[in-house]
């Protein structure tokens, strides 16, 4: 076991100067400031802070914090490439404003670091995809892709996928919703048209802290999201419906990637919100589904499901939760999958999942299985804390690690750190500034990076407040 170092004193010197109000607000999952009451930490579970990590690290950065560096009126794909890439950023965090009306997403959008593409209105700014792409196994093409970047944003639109002629999707809305509907619903290639294997987002491996935010996600072509990097944050999104359901990795809200956080989502009349391939550390909680949560293909477990609403009306194939299945070389679901105080009912006989006081887990083909007939010590496996208070000039404390004096005048005082690594500081809106690789006994000059102003220091999956005087 490898010996953990401790590092006795690190002072870190902020020559900042705010005259700044620190206003109290109530904060929202998944931003910056977010903390969590490790007293509910429940032994029986040592891998539940794990959980506190998903997300974007340090938070979605708040949006009146970010500038907006350019505004792009209607065009086609080329137009807002165009915009994309000509975009100086000089490192820092910046919106492109989509204004008002129709945007023709005719070929694949690449997205670049630090670039926030947000919609003046989301049911005003409207992304047409018309992308074409007929796959030849089981790949599919991106409207938007976002391939080795960071701290990359969509927020506030709504993007719909236009086939290139008019096509009947068959859901709830036009067939019996009491009745198994099969293939009329659930097929690929429907009438006969086979170039819509387009999703609308796709998140690549090494992608990382990047958000989508408040969109509307309409008839896609394949998947809504596709998500293969980590740390990344979806909330607040309405995802519905696709034209290709009919199996194969088509129409999934497909998270198989690690740490990512899902929280506030409404996803109806896809096949599958899916978690697959590796993925581990995953986060959904508090959102409303009309789909299965499907442990579809080999992940690597450890993924939590708490607090949402999940329903599979009859007229789908699934219950509320599913896996895929060893006769279709599916490998099963990973060890500690845990599904716990969610509202759940559908075909199967899917409220028998229903509780808040068991714990079940799903780390087997099928359905999830009862691991405890009592919740975790503190009532929850994910202990989000969203009360925003005033700083005061007390000692902040949490988990031994101690920041003092705060508010400080020159210097700040971090004792008792229990490893090496990296502290990062943010502005107080969630604005990332710098990293800092932290090593023992070692001071850090960080005055000339900061800007005045409150501030947050993230380390170790801790965020702390700090202000200068």
């Amino acid at each position: 076991m490898k010996t953990k170092k401790s590092i006795k004193h690190l002072i870190i010197f902020l020559v900042a100067i705010t005259n700044s109000n620190f206003i109290n607000a109530q904060l929202n999952i998944g931003d910056p400031g977010v903390t969590f009451d490790n007293s509910k930490n429940d032994s029986a579970y040592p891998f539940m802070q794990e959980w506190q990590k998903s997300g974007v690290e340090g938070g979605v950065p708040f949006s009146s914090s970010i500038p907006v560096k350019l505004e792009v009126n209607p065009t086609d794909a080329d137009g807002l490439q165009s915009a994309i890439d000509n975009l100086n950023t000089n490192g820092e965090l910046s919106v492109i404003l989509l204004k008002n009306g129709t945007y023709d997403i005719d070929k694949t959008i690449q997205l670049k670091s630090n670039i926030i593409l947000r919609g003046e209105s989301r049911d005003n700014v409207k992304l047409d995809v018309t992308v074409r792409y007929q796959r030849r196994r089981f790949e599919h093409k991106g409207a938007f892709v976002l391939d080795e970047v960071e701290y990359v944003g969509i927020e506030n639109l709504t993007m719909e996928y236009i086939p290139e002629r008019p096509i009947t999707i068959y859901d709830d809305r036009n067939v019996d919703r009491n009745k198994w509907c099969g293939n009329r619903c659930f097929e690929n290639d429907p009438d006969g048209l086979k170039n819509m294997y387009v999703s609308f987002i796709m998140i690549e491996k090494k992608s990382k802290n990047c958000w989508v935010d408040s969109c509307t996600l309409k008839n896609s072509g394949s998947n809504p999201i596709n998500v293969n990097g980590r740390n990344n944050t979806f909330r607040n999104n309405f995802v519905d419906a696709a034209y290709n359901k009919g199996g194969g990795g088509a129409a999934y809200y497909a998270i198989n990637g690690d740490y990512n956080l899902i929280f506030n989502e409404r996803v109806r009349r896809i096949r599958h919100f899916s978690i697959q391939l590796g993925a581990k550390y995953n986060v959904v909680y508090g959102c409303d589904f009309e789909v299965d949560i499907n442990f579809h293909n080999g992940d690597d477990g450890f993924n939590l499901i708490e607090n949402n609403k999940v329903k599979s009306e009859q007229w789908r194939s699934w219950g509320a939760f599913a896996s895929g299945g060893s006769q279709y070389g599916h490998k099963p679901p990973g060890e500690n999958n845990i599904i716990f105080n969610n509202e759940v009912s559908g075909k199967n006989n899917s409220e028998r999942f229903s509780s808040d006081t068991k714990v079940f887990v799903f780390d087997q083909y099928s359905n999830p299985r009862e691991l405890s007939s009592t919740p975790p010590s503190g009532g929850t496996f994910y202990p989000v804390v969203l009360k925003n208070n005033t700083l005061t000039t007390e000692t902040f404390i949490k988990n031994d690690i101690k920041i003092f004096p705060n508010p400080f005048v020159s210097e700040l005082n971090i004792e008792n750190v229990t490893q090496d690594g990296r502290i990062a500081f943010f502005s107080i809106e969630g604005q990332p500034l710098f990293t800092r690789k932290v090593k023992v006994g070692e001071r850090i000059q960080v005055g000339k990076e900061l800007q005045s102003g409150f501030y947050l220091l993230h380390y170790n999956n801790q965020v702390f407040k700090i202000i200068k005087k």
